[in-house]
């Protein structure tokens, strides 16, 4: 309603694409997709692995190795994903490391991570997904150097958290945005302006961006974050959701491809993130949410398949120029019903949404590492 053609037609081809996805999407882009890359010159490619290996495709498996470490032990966990610390009782989620169908994933080492990026600055910028997956990774490499001096701050008024690793000058840190674009206080009230990106300028000289934008789109009411929605020079009180975020995340992407120098830095959108509020997506009809969820869903493919967020990702990533790696974590999470905090949180509210530190995000930086380490 009200939105561009170009919008119009892409949403149309959308759902026109779901109706036939065998024939249209596996003939005209599977070998793209089927490596999480997009462009054939990417400086993260999967090297001698490319094109035998898919790291995304592959189930879960027990292994009494993991955890990766001791969630009790590690100081930056919030209490919105601190599972253990707020009673959850059953330790099985954390038994689970994802194994790709035709290869290994290398495990995560710690050490090697810091020594690999000293000097550097690895940020996420998204919503409390991002959150989920930066406070992973800052245990991860808290386990791995537990006596590093690590330093604690807000940057730029507080819009950005960083934990520095000081004995190698490495920062991990998070921005919080929930769209990737622009909301401005105006006299009309709080506008979202898909062709507008300014915090580009805070990005842009990071050395690995780690970009996350989706729960927050189809939010109404209370929850919705802005009044009025701007593009193509209208403001409008409301739009197509999923045309809006095509349009959204293709400014991200000519960002990408005007402003960040890829010769020096890595760029890498993650996937979209499941939630599990709904059984019958798991054939668990009697299931409401994720409460009773102990074990992951078995096999490689997921009943619902792909959310269609997730075809506008990958279609978006395909234009782009320079080289962007999709971390695909969509369907590996699809099947982990059981990883997340449900009531096991600080709030004792029912969460779906977000994921269990020790846990899934765990494998999400599993996948991180071995992209920037290829």
């Amino acid at each position: 309603m009200g939105d561009s053609a170009r919008s119009r037609g892409f949403y149309s081809f959308l759902i026109a694409g779901f109706a036939i996805f065998s024939c249209l999407l596996c003939s005209a882009t599977a070998n793209a997709f089927a490596n999480g890359f997009h462009r054939k010159k990417s400086n993260l490619g999967w090297g001698k692995q490319r094109s035998s290996c898919n790291v995304y495709q592959g189930s879960w498996v027990y292994d009494d190795s993991y955890p990766l470490y001791n969630s009790s032990v590690c100081p930056f966990i919030r209490k919105e994903f601190d599972c253990q610390k707020y009673g959850r009782p059953d330790h099985l989620y954390l038994k689970y490391r994802w194994q790709p169908s035709n290869c290994q994933l290398p495990r995560f080492d710690g050490q090697y991570f810091l020594k690999r990026f000293k000097g550097k600055k690895i940020m996420f910028i998204g919503d409390s997904l991002s959150l989920n997956h930066w406070q992973s990774l800052v245990c991860m490499l808290h386990t791995a150097a537990p006596n590093s001096t690590i330093i604690r701050q807000g940057l730029n008024n507080n819009s950005i958290s960083s934990v520095t690793f000081q004995d190698y000058k490495v920062s991990v840190m998070l921005f919080h945005s929930l769209y990737l674009v622009d909301i401005d206080e105006e006299k009309i009230g709080r506008v979202l302006k898909l062709n507008s990106i300014r915090n580009g300028n805070l990005w842009k000289n990071i050395d690995v961006l780690v970009f996350n934008t989706w729960q927050w789109w189809y939010r109404r009411g209370p929850k919705q974050q802005w009044d009025y929605v701007q593009f193509d020079g209208k403001i409008l009180r409301d739009t197509d959701r999923m045309a809006a975020f095509h349009t959204a995340l293709t400014t991200w992407a000519k960002w990408v491809d005007s402003d960040v120098d890829t010769n020096r830095a890595k760029v890498i959108f993650q996937g979209i993130s499941p939630s599990h509020y709904n059984g019958t997506d798991w054939n668990e009809p009697g299931a409401r949410n994720c409460s009773r969820e102990m074990i992951p869903f078995n096999g490689s493919v997921y009943p619902t398949g792909l959310p269609m967020a997730a075809y506008v990702v990958q279609d978006v990533i395909s234009s782009i120029k320079k080289p962007v790696h999709l971390l695909d974590i969509t369907t590996l999470s699809q099947l982990r019903k059981d990883a997340h905090p449900s009531s096991y949180n600080g709030f004792k509210g029912m969460d779906c949404t977000h994921w269990c530190v020790a846990g899934l995000p765990d494998t999400w930086n599993e996948l991180l590492y071995a992209a920037l380490i290829s």
